[in-house]
């Protein structure tokens, strides 16, 4: 039986200059970070919701962040193809990693690495003690645009602009398989339901779903949205799943029957007016939004 879903929009965060393009929780459970267009990283707190508070700013567009809690660090990554780091503590630039020749699309971490993918089509492995580059992998002569990792399996899965999803060994960086089922740019992965499933979407408007304990064997594929898919990310509890897209509307899935619960859009919801570009959870039933429209949405999730 499928869940009914209800939808509560419970704050807008405003203060960017230009379109919004990436979101991080920070370790401080009432705030998160966002960085966008016009350069800024900026710290909002869900209590006091007033102006954010300006972390940093950087000379190109924010396409990337990552936090790392245990240094206190968060890791910018720019358009320009530079890995800004950033000390918390005293909000200060404290290193720039010239990383990429193009855009930085994806930061993930896996154990005691980070891993980054480029416009340039390249995929880099940093050390994340003292940020030495352990390895580089020209993978395409188009953009990877974004990174999942699976534990469990101990695989990497990389989207491609050539429509390729490329997925490594993550302690050889050896290529295990090759996915083909895009007709175009793949911007998002997420591995699902204890990294049995890797999904992905991109400018096919299609999710694909894939069996990653068989070979990745595509098992479904549902024309999700009416124009690009810009990322997925599911509830912490694994239950439900929430994809944004270039159509200004957000949707909510259930993360096991892959069927889609709710959508949320500007004439239901007071939603995004362009392209929604990122969306984190932030708790199981509380999520953000991150939009061309330069608004960051706070919405709570019911299911009833």
């Amino acid at each position: 039986m499928l869940k009914k879903i209800k939808i509560i929009k419970l704050h807008q965060y405003s203060g960017h200059k230009d379109c919004i393009y990436s979101l991080s929780k920070s370790m401080n459970q009432n705030c998160f970070y966002s960085g966008a267009g016009d350069g800024f990283v900026v710290e909002w707190d869900f209590e006091n919701k007033s102006d954010g508070k300006l972390i940093c700013q950087v000379k190109r567009p924010v396409y990337s962040l990552l936090l790392l809690p245990e240094k206190n660090q968060l890791i910018i990554g720019s358009a320009q193809g530079n890995l800004h780091v950033i000390d918390l503590t005293i909000n200060k630039e404290i290193k720039n990693i010239e990383a990429h020749t193009l855009g930085i699309y994806d930061i993930k971490r896996h154990n005691d690495t980070f891993i980054t993918s480029g416009g340039d089509g390249i995929i880099n492995v940093f050390n994340v003690t003292d940020f030495s580059l352990i390895k580089t992998i020209k993978a395409s002569t188009k953009s990877a645009r974004t990174i999942a990792i699976n534990e469990s399996l101990n695989h990497i899965a990389i989207g491609f602009s050539d429509h390729a999803i490329r997925v490594y060994d993550a302690a050889t960086f050896q290529l295990i398989e090759t996915l083909n089922h895009h007709i175009n740019s793949v911007f998002t992965l997420a591995y699902c339901n204890n990294n049995k499933h890797l999904l992905s979407g991109g400018r096919d408007v299609f999710l694909k779903f894939f069996d990653a304990e068989n070979n990745y064997e595509i098992i479904k594929d549902v024309p999700a949205h009416n124009l690009h898919i810009n990322a997925i990310q599911f509830s912490p509890n694994g239950q439900l799943f929430a994809t944004v897209s270039m159509d200004k509307t957000m949707k909510i899935w259930d993360a096991y029957s892959f069927e889609l619960l709710k959508v949320i859009d500007k004439a239901r919801n007071e939603a995004h007016v362009t392209s929604i570009n990122k969306v984190i959870w932030i708790a199981d039933n509380e999520l953000l939004t991150a939009s061309d429209d330069k608004q960051i949405m706070h919405w709570q999730v019911e299911i009833e």
